[in-house]
């Protein structure tokens, strides 16, 4: 995933969090780490998953 993307991803993901909790005024670092640790690990579990394979016997 690209720096780019990955912030992208975790913008995305801090929003759904500030959302889901109400949208309380001052965690936006608390969102924003939080975010950060989802996404870290959705790269990890992609990179531990092999693509699929496409040969079915």
């Amino acid at each position: 995933m690209k720096p780019t993307e990955r912030d992208a991803r975790i913008r995305e993901l801090a929003r759904e969090i500030w959302e889901a909790e109400g949208r309380p005024d001052g965690q936006q670092v608390r969102h924003w780490a939080m975010a950060e640790r989802l996404v870290d690990a959705e790269i990890r579990a992609a990179a531990e998953d092999p693509p699929p394979s496409h040969d079915t016997p």
